[in-house]
């Protein structure tokens, strides 16, 4: 049970209706704890675009799954889960993130992740910013550490609310593809 509740669409300002639109962000529990502050919730919303547009579907995904596997994100794995396979973000993938192999990616997204894990953690070095720079510009640079940074924020507040997920049972951190089949087609 959340620690915040989640609240209905009736218990939203009208104006802010257009946030919980399947075309929009749907029905998702953390906008509804987050849509006690609309206008926090509608400026965040905004912030994230920005990011996510800088960075494109798939690398996104792949680095908040990352963020999320680091943090022992269960809500924001599971959230992710099903929308990275949206993504390009196949199965295979997300067991190898889940379970903390990284060496099957092809080179830019493995130094992707690393760096992911290293802003996570805090323990970025010298040596994992230039591999990085040898494949992304300066301005995904930092769309990226901020990105991970947002997270592993998101994932702290989660925590703090005790936000329950939906969708059923949790996928788990090596989801196999029958799974997420049933929860989430």
């Amino acid at each position: 049970m959340s620690r915040l509740p989640l609240l209905e669409i009736d218990e939203i300002p009208e104006e802010y209706h257009y946030l919980f639109t399947d075309d929009y962000l749907g029905d998702r529990h953390i906008f509804r704890a987050w849509a006690h502050n609309p206008e926090v919730l509608e400026a965040t919303l905004e912030y994230l675009n920005v990011l996510y547009d800088q960075l494109g579907d798939r690398r996104k995904e792949l680095v908040i799954l990352t963020v999320a596997r680091a943090r022992n994100a269960r809500y924001e794995w599971h959230q992710h889960v099903d929308i990275a396979r949206d993504r390009g973000v196949t199965i295979e993938e997300m067991r190898a993130i889940g379970g903390g192999d990284l060496s099957t990616f092809a080179d830019a997204e493995f130094v992707l992740l690393q760096y992911a894990r290293a802003v996570e953690s805090g323990t970025v070095t010298d040596q994992i910013h230039e591999a990085l720079t040898r494949h992304y510009p300066p301005d995904e640079i930092v769309a990226i550490g901020l990105l991970v940074d947002f997270y592993v924020g998101l994932c702290n507040y989660i925590a703090s609310v005790d936000l329950p997920f939906e969708g059923g049972e949790f996928v788990g951190w090596t989801p196999n593809e029958e799974l997420v089949g049933e929860l989430f087609e």
